[in-house]
């Protein structure tokens, strides 16, 4: 199953390509979707507005398509999840982007920056490895154990 998440906002070209996948089954694979406050309702797949917790959906999914929302994202990616996001530049305007190149280029997930290459997105992120994200030393512990090392010598 595919799980589609727009997360409390709206992307209604997302939920409508995905729904065009669903009914060509181009993906060859059930898309199930959280279409947020959008106005767009699917017609080929099943869907709902909002959960409070999307673990089931995660836990059930082969792969995550999500519009780039930090939580979303970060909750994904420090799971290890095989995550595609297109970035939802009409409600955020492209601040997203810094974290998407960074996640991408670390391994983390596939930044899909066309809705027309969704379905290729979606195919590569099924066969790919994705590296789970840990987080880097906070900067403060770094620095207080290389004082107190130093006081040491």
């Amino acid at each position: 199953m595919i799980f589609v998440t727009v997360g409390t906002a709206h992307f209604d070209p997302l939920i409508q390509k995905m729904d065009e996948l669903s009914k060509t089954g181009e993906l060859n694979e059930s898309i199930i979707g959280q279409i947020g406050r959008g106005t767009y309702i699917p017609k080929y797949f099943r869907y709902f507005r909002f959960l409070k917790h999307l673990n089931r959906a995660y836990d059930k999914a082969s792969v995550i398509v999500s519009t780039g929302g930090a939580g979303t994202t970060m909750e994904c990616v420090t799971r290890g999840l095989k995550l595609v996001v297109i970035e939802n530049t009409t409600l955020m305007e492209g601040h997203q982007a810094q974290l998407l190149r960074e996640m991408e280029k670390r391994g983390h997930l596939i930044w899909c920056k066309n809705l027309d290459k969704i379905a290729a997105s979606i195919e590569e992120a099924k066969k790919k490895t994705f590296t789970k994200f840990t987080t880097d030393d906070n900067l403060a512990t770094k620095y207080i154990r290389e004082l107190l090392e130093n006081q040491q010598h």
